[in-house]
């Protein structure tokens, strides 16, 4: 596969990831000011069921690898954000929710937590993987686009 289709791979799945994200913080924000958000159910569970999947999968992804030895069966766009996650997580200034300080995993069950003080948590959580994605998603646009 060319480096131009796994780019365009990675950015469609980075702009799921980004609609999952979006929509569990919101639907965590308006809980945490009492509204139920019932409305939204069905796309907060889909939100919530797309995220359990990749922090499963991302997870066991880091398992295997420090960031610098090589990542078996993951394609590039994969091991880049593998890399760009340690990355992350040795910046201590700007990382610093549970995502980061301690494993992917612990989010899993701040996702379904109704605790307050875990609710501001996955905020947390959610908002650093977001500024993970996006910055993985910028690389992705830059080769899809190239000099545009």
């Amino acid at each position: 596969m060319n480096n131009q289709w796994l780019s365009f791979q990675s950015f469609v799945q980075n702009q799921q990831l980004l609609e999952a994200i979006n929509t569990l913080s919101i639907h965590t924000k308006l809980k945490l000011v009492g509204d139920d958000d019932q409305g939204r159910a069905n796309d907060v569970k889909k939100a919530e069921d797309k995220l359990t999947q990749f922090i499963r999968s991302f997870d066991k992804l880091l398992r295997q690898t420090d960031g610098e030895r090589p990542l078996a069966g993951a394609d590039s766009r994969l091991r880049q954000l593998v890399q760009d996650f340690y990355a992350a997580k040795n910046n201590n200034l700007k990382f610093r929710s549970q995502l980061f300080t301690e494993s992917p995993s612990q989010v899993l069950s701040l996702i379904t937590s109704e605790k307050i003080e875990d609710k501001q948590e996955l905020i947390e959580c959610l908002t650093e993987l977001r500024m993970l994605i996006e910055n993985h998603l910028h690389t992705d646009t830059d080769a899809i686009l190239g000099e545009f």
